[in-house]
């Protein structure tokens, strides 16, 4: 019976069954549910579908799965072999609370940094997961709890540096509702294999942010949307975080380097001041993406042992109309 107060798994069946076109014989589920599971194993009849969850259940009757469902209290050890299909849910993860107002805003500075390197480790984690139980030529179905503008980028970034290619012209919105909490999911189909369209990405995401703010504080003339950016040295840029609290919004972070050292880029204008956007129009978006693409063009020819090509930050880049 439809609940409105607990819709979670009903959108992710609709979800899946707007995606029927799911390839392979072998179907792995992670943190999806049983539902969900057993709906995918009636329209892939020719599949094996394998569920892996942290509740117990024992199938029984003609509810049960065709194949037995197993059951592994620790998701991260389990190892069944490759499947061609992987559908993976990720709930947000916790973080520490917003800093009080009051707090100089070095510390305020110090709270961001450190949240997005707890984020970014928990992406990185929740990204191999899926990742590792692929083919080469798998497909994995991501659903995302979060926001796009807040935490996906992170999350498609880190599916990007375990060699899966993200579509950002997958990604889709869903509203639900868990235990009468609204929910926000983001759906992400990635395969296995390819490069992911960075800018595509990172255009999208800002774009996004901007819009929000657009339309939660139009009158926002006056307030700085610091920009941040963390990049890892020596490595595929892991992700950036944007922010929406108060004068922090719009604030992109990560943290980085090869030891884990935090590195931060300000992007600033001419005069080496923060960027301030009084209005969001077109032409004030173009100037903000175009300071991030040319303080990476800098730093790569700063830093010899930053292999920027990964990012495929292309020569000609900064004279792209995003």
């Amino acid at each position: 019976m439809h609940n409105p107060d607990n819709n979670y798994e009903e959108k992710i069946i609709g979800w899946i069954d707007k995606n029927r076109t799911l390839p392979g014989q072998k179907i792995l589920c992670i943190g999806t549910g049983v539902e969900p599971a057993r709906h995918l194993a009636r329209l892939f009849p020719s599949s094996q579908v394998v569920c892996l969850t942290d509740s117990k259940y024992e199938s029984s009757g003609e509810n049960s799965l065709r194949e037995p469902l197993l059951i592994e209290k620790d998701v991260s050890s389990y190892d069944g072999g490759s499947f061609d299909t992987v559908i993976a849910c990720s709930d947000a993860p916790l973080l520490p609370e917003h800093p009080a107002d009051s707090f100089p805003r070095w510390e305020r500075g110090t709270f961001y940094l450190r949240k997005a390197s707890l984020l970014m480790e928990y992406y990185e984690e929740q990204a191999h997961l899926p990742g590792r139980h692929l083919k080469p030529g798998g497909t994995l179905f991501n659903l995302v709890q979060s926001e796009r503008d807040e935490y996906l980028l992170g999350y498609c970034l880190a599916l990007a540096a375990e060699e899966l290619s993200v579509d950002p012209s997958s990604i889709r919105r869903i509203l639900c509702r868990r235990d009468g909490k609204r929910l926000v999911l983001h759906g992400i189909i990635a395969f296995a294999g390819g490069r992911t369209d960075i800018q595509s990405l990172i255009a999208g995401s800002l774009n996004d942010s901007l819009d929000r703010m657009n339309t939660t504080a139009p009158d926002y003339e006056g307030r700085d949307a610091e920009i941040m950016l963390q990049a890892d040295a020596g490595e595929l840029l892991r992700g950036y975080h944007i922010y929406q609290k108060e004068h922090l919004m719009g604030k992109l972070a990560v943290y980085s380097s090869v030891q884990r050292e935090d590195v931060i880029y300000y992007f600033t204008d001419v005069a080496g001041d923060t960027p301030y956007l009084k209005r969001f129009h077109t032409q004030d978006r173009e100037t903000v993406i175009r300071h991030m693409v040319g303080e990476l063009h800098r730093q790569r020819a700063a830093d010899k042992n930053v292999h920027w090509a990964q990012l495929e930050l292309h020569d000609d880049w900064s004279e792209t109309e995003l």
